[in-house]
């Protein structure tokens, strides 16, 4: 029997005066747990056939929107007493699902990049689309890694994923990512003008990738404190030394006093 979704034609929207004191009334989002969509999903106070199937519903954590004209199709085809308020009213549809975290996903990445022997302080690098697996409501959230493998530089890998498990491959996925190790540098806390001489206070650390680290780059607070800004230094970025310099002791164009002694007896 063909979906009632798939019901062709225009049927103009009917006035709200033919409806009766005890009206089915529509609901504005719903739910849905199973694979399909029935009356009961769309509707509240249905007199009978709740459980009717109408289609299929959407993907798991996808949504789908019916409109005013679909839903009076659904409505007229079925004798029900509900009529669209206007061309405005809708209702939208939610497949539940159960999701695999972006947390849950890095966490198997970790742990078989360990396995490897990768150690040490690195950020890795998932494609976004990879950011969540989606399976359905009644699947655990859980993801294995049935396969890895990482290239000779340790820099780039693949693995293989299976959702919930690898007895129950429901969603069967490739990932391909990249390890890029950090390193710790001196950051300023806030914006340093030039002749604000550095504290430690003023200090803080942050991670950089490795490869994006340069030689000029300050690696060590001690060689901040005491210095200050050839020019405006920002928060938060990387200093270098060329923009540092020791603070001066007389200002170019201060007068000063100076006082002679005569040691001679």
């Amino acid at each position: 029997m063909k979906s009632l979704f798939q019901i062709t034609g225009f049927i103009g929207l009917l006035s709200l005066s033919c409806l009766p004191a005890h009206a089915t009334s529509l609901k504005q989002h719903s739910v849905i747990k199973d694979s399909t969509i029935t009356l009961g999903d769309i509707f509240y106070d249905l007199p009978r056939d709740a459980d009717r199937v109408l289609g299929t519903a959407p993907h798991p954590g996808q949504e789908m929107v019916l409109n005013a004209r679909t839903l009076l199709r659904i409505a007229l085809a079925l004798d029900l007493s509900w009529r669209p308020s206007s061309d405005t009213d809708h209702i939208v549809l939610r497949r539940e699902a159960s999701i695999v975290s972006y947390e849950q996903i890095s966490e198997a990445i970790h742990t078989a990049l360990y396995d490897e022997g990768v150690n040490g302080k690195y950020d890795l690098e998932i494609p976004e689309r990879f950011h969540q697996i989606v399976l359905p409501a009644d699947m655990p959230a859980q993801v294995e890694i049935t396969r890895f493998s990482i290239d000779a530089d340790r820099e780039n890998f693949q693995a293989t994923m299976a959702a919930p498990s690898a007895q129950n491959p429901v969603q069967h996925i490739m990932i391909s990512g990249r390890v890029s190790p950090v390193i710790q540098v001196p950051v300023l806390v806030q914006n340093l003008q030039s002749g604000y001489i550095i504290t430690k206070n003023d200090i803080e650390y942050i991670s950089i990738k490795e490869r994006e680290f340069t030689k000029d780059m300050v690696v060590d607070a001690d060689a901040l404190i005491g210095m200050t800004a050839r020019r405006v230094v920002l928060a938060d970025r990387p200093i270098r030394k060329s923009d540092l310099i020791a603070p001066q002791v007389v200002e170019r164009g201060a007068i000063i006093n100076l006082s002679l002694a005569n040691s001679i007896m």
